[in-house]
Order: C-alpha cells, then structure tokens, then sequence
C-alpha cells in the first residue's frame, strides 16, 4: 500500500512508468517560447557580436575526421556518466545505466524543462527494472549533489589558475575567493547534516522560518518544507555515502574531467596550442558554461553555453583566431549535445519495447540496516 501511495505521488503509475499529466497549452507555449527564445537571442547575440565571415570561416576549418573524432569523443564522455550510477544504486548493471542515461540526455536536450522530464523518465526506467522508490531517490540526490559540487570544485582550481597565469580580468580573484568561500560553506554544512540529524532538523526548521517571513512579503514564493524535507534528505543520503562515497567521488571527478578533455582535444585540434588556449582557461569555460546553465536553463544548455564558450575561450585573442575558437566549439558541441539525441532516441524506443528487462518493483531492493540512531547504510 505504501509503495503505491509513493507511486501516486511521484507521478508514475503502477509498473514504474510516467503517469499521463495533462498540462495546460497555455503552460506548454510559455515553457517553449522561454526556452528556445533564450536560445533564440543567445544564436542573435554571437551572430551580431562576431567578425562578419567568422562563421563560414569556423566551418571551413571543420574537416571530416575532426567531426568523426568528436563524435568518437562524445561516446566516450557518455560512457563516463555510467560508472557513477552504478556505483550508487548497488545492483544496476552496467548496461542499464547506460540506457537510462543516454535516454535522460537525448530528452534533456531535446525539450522545455528537459532536466525535470529525464529526472522522471529516469525514474520510470530503474523502478520498471524492480528498483525501489527509495532506492532511485537516494541515487538521484546523492549523483547529483556530488555532481555539482565536483564541478564547481573543479571551476574554483582553473579559477584560480587563470588568476595565477595573469589571463584574468581584473576582479576576477575575489569572485574567486566569493566562490570558494561559498564552497567550503557548503562542504561544512554537507558534512554537519550527514554527521547529525538534530543538526538537520534544526537547520531545516531555521530555513523555514526565514522562509515564512520573506513570504509574509513575497507571497509567491513556494514553501521550501525543509524542516522535514531536510532530515529526508540527510536519511536519503547518508547510508548509500557510508559504502560508496570513496568510488564515487572518483569515478565522478573522471566523468566530469572527461568533458574537459573533450573540449580541451577540440580545442587543440583547431590549432590552438597552450600558449594560445591554456588548459586552465579551458577548465575555467566549461565550468562556467555549467554555472550558466544553472542560471538560464534551456535545453542542453543550447544558446547559452555556445554564447559563455565562445566569450570565454576567445577572450584577448585577435581576431585571425576567432574562427577557430568558433570551429572548436561548434565540434564540442556535436560532441556533447548532438551526439547524446540519437543514441538516447535508440535506448528509449528498446527500453519501451523491450519486456526482457522488466522486473516486479522492488525486487531490486537494496538492504538497509540501521548502523546507528538516525543513520541508515545500504548494501547489496
């Protein structure tokens, strides 16, 4: 009875599919026009703002293996994101992981609200598979936290790296000291949750209080509910990070280096050296195209990170080498967004029509056991 209730309320149906919710036209039309007019000024934006004859000239320089590289280089990238899923729902073959993900990808990048329409198909492919409700949660929240907090990691070392390099502008060193002020703050209150559930119960109840009084303003805003959303997500966490925190820390630090390496090799495949485009400037571009991504959604990032890429990489270079830093982001791109359509497009139409994988939920079940009051861990 309870594995239904959580069904209901998670928006699948009985055998772990998506549940049909109709959305209102008038939704739908405000979500696409939102999404692809972002996109659709970030395209005007590098139209307007680049040499005229800079991007015929960017691909001219894209050659047939360059274009058969990025694509084998975006297979790869793929592959990365794998490892770290297995690692944190115990049971998952390697296979599976794959098909969840490519699939996830190809709509993220494909439709309005990509991000939470993946995050629901994703759900629906693991528990289709006999995971548990539980189970999928816990993996979602502790992937994904880890996942950002690498990358901003990640952005604050090439941050710092540029500043040392002298490439720069100026200011840039105290955003720097801003971002890792906000990470180690982060790191701090992360590590108080895990280590006390009393600490995230008073935490959660400290939110929502300042919450309620910015809503007696603002009465738009949606009540966060962390005096028990926080404790749950503490319970989520904390026994799956006991057991696996170590293989996932380092299998998700190679995911996200591997995107470096992507960009980076696209980078130098156009001919432009280290002492044009350093490895740092490059570690600094992709991790601000994830920060922007954050802050203007669209659907893989379309628009906005081709805009913070070509802004990024081409900063202080003269003109003469415009068109290859827009040639190495144009093959980053096929090997980053284009590449993951197809392949999720595959994966999901065998996913849905495939019975060989199908399993009863729950079957899958990984065990937990109370290692201690307040605190869960989860094996095979």
């Amino acid at each position: 009875m309870t594995e239904v209730a959580n069904n209901s309320r998670s928006g699948l149906d009985e055998e772990g599919l998506p549940a049909d919710r109709p959305r209102s036209v008038g939704r739908r039309i405000v979500s696409g026009v939102l999404s692809y007019g972002v996109v659709l000024l970030a395209v005007w934006f590098l139209v307007t703002n680049t040499e005229t004859g800079s991007w015929s000239s960017a691909v001219a320089l894209i050659t047939a293996p360059m274009v058969v590289a990025a694509v084998l280089l975006g297979v790869v990238n793929l592959a990365t994101n794998w490892p770290p899923i297995v690692v944190t729902l115990p049971g998952l073959r390697l296979r599976e992981a794959a098909v969840t993900n490519t699939a996830s990808a190809a709509l993220s990048n494909t439709v309005p609200e990509g991000g939470a329409v993946a995050t629901g198909l994703n759900f629906a492919m693991l528990r289709s598979w006999g995971f548990t409700l539980g189970d999928i949660t816990s993996e979602v929240l502790v992937t994904g936290t880890w996942s950002q907090l690498t990358k901003f990691i990640l952005l604050a070392i090439g941050l710092w790296a540029v500043v040392i390099q002298g490439w720069a502008p100026d200011g840039t060193e105290w955003w720097t000291l801003a971002l890792v002020a906000l990470i180690a703050i982060a790191l701090v209150l992360l590590v108080r949750i895990l280590r006390s559930a009393g600490f995230a119960a008073r935490l959660g109840a400290w939110c929502d209080a300042v919450a309620t009084r910015i809503r007696r303003r603002v009465r738009r805003i949606p009540d966060p509910g962390l005096t028990e959303g926080l404790p749950a997500f503490r319970t989520a966490m904390v026994g799956l990070l006991r057991v696996c925190w170590g293989r996932l820390t380092a299998t998700m630090v190679l995911s996200q280096l591997t995107v470096v390496l992507v960009l980076g090799v696209c980078v130098r495949m156009l001919g432009l050296d280290e002492a044009t485009i350093s490895w740092a400037v490059i570690l600094v571009a992709w991790g601000l195209v994830t920060f922007a991504s954050l802050l203007i959604p669209t659907p893989g990032g379309l628009g906005v990170a081709e805009v913070v890429l070509v802004g990024v990489l081409g900063y202080g270079l003269p003109a003469s080498d415009q068109p290859a830093v827009l040639a190495a982001v144009l093959l980053y791109r096929i090997a980053t967004f284009l590449v993951p359509i197809p392949i999720g497009l595959v994966t999901y139409l065998y996913w849905r029509s495939s019975t060989a994988w199908r399993r009863p939920t729950g079957s899958r079940a990984a065990a937990v056991e109370e290692v201690s009051p307040g605190t869960t861990s989860r094996g095979r």
